[in-house]
């Protein structure tokens, strides 16, 4: 089996996990809130706080996932947490009490994170560099694929069926794709890539090792800093962006469940391509370079939703933010890849999804609690604004993963220079 080929089903198989653990076991809450919500007799603030406890797990074992990942083996933390997360989803089916609901939803928080994270080590390790930005970009479109699959089925089931039968479906179909994705990760196992980690090791580079306390002059200091300013601003309004849009649609807009789940669609649709894209700038230019259009183009989504209020706008809305989000979660990863070796990227990768988790956590709580004091998510929304603009900024300053002039040159080089390097 060529590399080419082997590189393509390790992309197909870690896709569809992103698929079942995002998708499916993060998203699907989002759409059927408002169900949830008249079905349950509770009210957002209870929302928020399942969505807080959520991105709570999904927090912590983002930070023990990249530890985990020096004792456990990559593959079998992917597949267990796949696995255990299609069990939750189909598991949901059954559940009438809100406390439990809040119980399984947390667990698959940390199902998401120790599936997630180890990918980064997974494809440092088996997809050769000039690749991984896109290999990448495709895999955290694994969420749009779901999407668009989430924006046609559910409300064609909750037209004729209830939210408990929304997840009975879609655990069936998280069971049976988790199964056929580990199966294949586990038989190409089997098989040396040499070739593989020939090219890996031809483009290592000389990275400086991971203690902030080593460094007296404080510019690792400065730039972890940074790092972690820009993720916990990313979850103070991706996250809740994505997690309430549905809810605004329906409740402060009055648009029926059909509308939304068009523009659940759409936004899913777009996202399979603004992944693969930024991974294709990424991988041409930088990531730094990368993520400043992909979060340029948040700000025109979230500034839509702001300041027009009908039909239309929500539907432009999840069509522009579908071109970053995706794109931004791909880069990341990429970013981390290209400033570490292999054996590292888990715990730094970790360590910035630690930092999404907190803004996540804290903006969805928020989210909320803001609707329940105000009546809208107006003020919510307003605030995501705010953040998206300083969340540009923020990219313009971090290290560059890549040494411009050799960009230039041939457009794929690692840095080489410790001054490039963070």
């Amino acid at each position: 089996m060529s590399n080419r080929t082997r590189e393509l089903i390790y992309v197909i198989c870690l896709t569809g996990f992103i698929t079942i653990t995002f998708a499916f076991g993060r998203y699907i809450f989002s759409m059927i809130t408002p169900d949830i919500v008249s079905s349950l007799n509770i009210d957002y603030e209870f929302i928020g706080l399942i969505n807080a406890c959520h991105q709570g797990a999904y927090l912590l074992f983002s930070l023990l996932g990249g530890i985990l990942c020096g004792y456990l083996s990559v593959r079998f933390l992917i597949s267990s947490s796949v696995i255990l997360c299609g069990l939750s989803v189909f598991v949901l089916a059954f559940v009438n009490n809100p406390w439990l609901l809040l119980v399984i939803v947390t667990l698959q928080g940390i199902f998401a994170a120790t599936s997630w994270i180890p990918m980064v080590e997974f494809v440092a390790k088996n997809i050769q560099e000039d690749n991984r930005g896109k290999s990448l970009g495709i895999i955290s479109s694994g969420t749009s694929f779901g999407l668009i699959l989430n924006g046609f089925l559910i409300p064609y089931i909750l037209t004729n069926e209830t939210w408990q039968t929304v997840w009975f479906v879609f655990g069936i179909i998280s069971l049976i794709l988790g199964a056929l994705g580990v199966y294949w990760i586990y038989k190409l196992k089997s098989i040396p890539d040499l070739q593989i980690e020939s090219a890996n090791q031809k483009n290592e580079y000389n990275t400086e090792i991971l203690d902030l306390g080593n460094d007296k002059s404080g510019n690792y200091l400065k730039h972890y800093v940074l790092l972690v300013a820009l993720l916990i601003l990313s979850g103070l309004y991706l996250i809740p962006f994505q997690s309430y849009i549905v809810p605004l649609m329906q409740e402060d807009l009055g648009l029926n469940e059909q509308i939304s789940g068009i523009a659940w669609s759409i936004f899913g649709f777009i996202g399979i391509f603004s992944g693969f894209v930024a991974g294709v700038l990424a991988d041409k230019y930088t990531a730094k370079r990368a993520m400043i259009i992909t979060y340029s183009i948040s700000i025109l989504s979230i500034a839509t939703v702001v300041f027009v209020h009908n039909a239309a706008a929500a539907l432009f809305a999840c069509a522009i933010f579908g071109l970053t989000y995706n794109g931004i979660f791909g880069l990341h990863p990429t970013y981390v890849t290209r400033v570490l070796p292999p054996e590292k990227t888990a715990k730094l990768f970790g360590l910035m999804n630690l930092s999404l988790g907190v803004g996540s956590m804290i903006g969805n709580y928020a989210g909320g609690y803001i609707k329940k004091m105000t009546g809208n998510f107006a003020l919510a929304y307003q605030l995501m604004l705010m953040m998206s603009i300083l969340t540009v900024l923020i990219c313009i300053f971090i290290k560059a993963d890549r040494n411009e002039e050799e960009v230039v040159v041939n457009g794929k080089n690692r840095v080489e220079s410790s001054q490039d390097t963070i």
